[in-house]
């Protein structure tokens, strides 16, 4: 029986830490270094620490590649790091410790930031700060001509048939950039147009067709699409995210903090008041005395 101790002990032993670093391989193997497969689930893994602006333009520029390169050497410096034993070294579990604190810290905010940042919380957002989102707008198209005598005739063709200003736009306008989206300009304020074209377009009603108007670019025939006094929520749900986020950092903050005990060192030694016990009562924490030659209280 005694012959047995030693496996049992060993068999008690706790198992060894796991090696920091450790990540799942999964997915299509694109590397093999030293053996060890670099997988598609790793670069995705590293991709989803990115910032979406930074990971968009990766991927709009075609420059994956340059991640994959990243991880392919960074599991090269991995292993390196490890045969040199440097997850031993104080300094260095110690930075590895605050990482995955850190990662832990972060995740959870993100979390509640997602949870938190609800269609009702950014609806009452917008209306809290209404005043912020309330831009007059105006929706127009455009037909831009250099020679008067011409614009003058495109005008009276499109009041004519105004079903006609799209095409007339993209056929004739010389404005490029909106002629080949039909002379479309989208939403704009007054203040993003030269002074005559922003009154003839806000002075004009939905549907009225507009023009001739005189800039220094030429001769402006105006189609007014709509008009609007305020940006509406969907367009700056984004932007209001952004502030809600540092809201709902601050706010989630304080209540943990609230919920929390926290003194600082030796406060609870000096701050405490002690009440004395009654006579004859147990001081705290301890059972009440049994009374003489009995049995204890049930």
């Amino acid at each position: 029986m005694l012959s047995l101790l030693p496996l049992l002990l060993i068999g008690c032993e706790p198992p060894p830490p796991p090696v920091p670093g450790t990540i799942e391989r999964t997915g299509e193997v694109v590397k093999v270094v030293n053996g060890q497969n670099v997988t598609q689930g790793m670069i995705d893994a590293q991709l989803e620490q990115l910032p979406a602006n930074v990971r968009d333009g990766l991927v709009a520029r075609g420059q994956l590649d340059k991640v994959k390169e990243q991880v392919v050497i960074g599991e090269l410096l991995y292993q390196e790091a490890l045969k040199q034993k440097l997850h031993e070294d104080a300094k260095v579990k110690a930075g590895i410790a605050l990482a995955e604190r850190n990662a832990l810290a972060t995740a959870l905010l993100e979390k509640t930031i997602a949870a938190r940042s609800t269609d009702d919380a950014i609806k009452k957002y917008y209306d809290d700060h209404a005043v912020a989102f309330a831009r007059p707008q105006v929706k127009a198209r455009h037909i831009l001509i250099k020679d008067k005598a011409e614009a003058e005739a495109i005008l009276a063709d499109v009041k004519a048939d105004p079903t006609k200003f799209a095409a007339l736009a993209t056929e004739k306008s010389v404005d490029k950039g909106s002629a080949k989206e039909g002379g479309e300009l989208g939403w704009f304020e007054k203040g993003r147009m030269v002074p005559e074209f922003a009154e003839a377009a806000f002075a004009g009603n939905k549907g009225d067709i507009v023009g001739l108007v005189e800039t220094k670019f030429g001769f402006h025939i105006i189609e007014i699409e709509d008009k609007r006094e305020s940006v509406p929520v969907d367009e700056v749900k984004d932007k209001i995210k952004e502030q809600l986020r540092n809201e709902i950092l601050e706010a989630y903050i304080e209540e943990l903090k609230k919920g929390a005990t926290m003194t600082d060192p030796g406060a609870a030694a000096t701050g405490a008041t002690v009440t004395e016990p009654a006579a004859g009562a147990a001081p705290a924490g301890e059972a009440p005395a049994a009374p003489a030659g009995g049995d204890a209280p049930k």
